[in-house]
């Protein structure tokens, strides 16, 4: 979840950045509000485009081992396998609406994400801590469905020596329609699956729920800070 967050933030951050890119380089007019919201539905199709071509969307991963251990392993060891992971959707980008007002120096975004999913087949975690070993094992499937990001940022536009825009705020309205699990987890040989399951499918999305107003308001902190970062190093260039 929080990598789906992450990405769309750069989604929006790219998009920003390019919009006005496009301007300093003659593409597209500031004050012709249509062209620019033309653009900017552009540059997101092409970014999923790059995501898939650069085997973002599907990914795959045949098998992988990450091993951490001490010289003395039996003081501490930590094994990861994982077996067959596949994810997709996080490519499939939908734009509701994208919204460019010069007046409001405002941009007003729609977007949404119909269906991401995660299967594996095969995981296993295995940890030895001073002789004594801890063992999981998990195998299935997660399906996020439809995360919607509905929000408007304010920017600052600065057109002398050369045109360059900074987040004055962002609002995000962030809503999914919830979680299908069907994970399969054992812990030292005792099967939490149905636990883990119900956590995800029903737990999870309740908490977002019950902490909509706190979570929207984390996502406009870090959504002004991530994308001035980003944009103040692309101008820098």
């Amino acid at each position: 979840m929080k990598l789906i967050v992450v990405i769309t933030i750069f989604v929006i951050s790219v998009t920003v950045n390019d919009a006005f890119r496009a301007y300093n380089e003659t593409e597209v007019a500031l004050n012709d509000e249509r062209a620019m919201g033309g653009y900017i539905k552009n540059v997101i199709a092409d970014m999923a485009q790059s995501m898939k071509e650069a085997g973002y969307d599907p990914f795959y991963i045949e098998r992988q081992e990450y091993i951490y251990q001490l010289p003395v392993p039996v003081i501490f060891k930590h094994v990861i396998l994982i077996e067959q992971l596949l994810s997709n959707g996080i490519s499939n980008i939908v734009v509701n609406s994208v919204n460019y007002s010069i007046l409001a120096s405002r941009l007003s975004f729609d977007i949404e994400l119909p269906l991401v999913d995660m299967g594996v087949g095969s995981g296993s975690v295995e940890t030895t801590v001073f002789g004594r070993n801890f063992t999981m094992n998990s195998s299935g499937k997660v399906a996020v469905q439809r995360m919607r990001f509905v929000g408007q940022i304010r920017f600052i536009v600065n057109l002398i020596p050369k045109i360059s825009v900074s987040v004055r705020s962002s609002d995000i309205a962030f809503t999914m329609d919830g979680i299908e699990s069907d994970v399969k987890l054992v812990v030292q040989n005792e099967d939490y699956s149905d636990k883990m399951n119900e956590f995800l499918s029903t737990t999870v999305p309740t908490t977002f729920k019950e902490y909509r107003s706190e979570i929207n308001e984390l996502l406009g902190i870090l959504s002004v800070e991530y994308i001035n970062s980003y944009l103040q190093a692309q101008q820098n260039n």
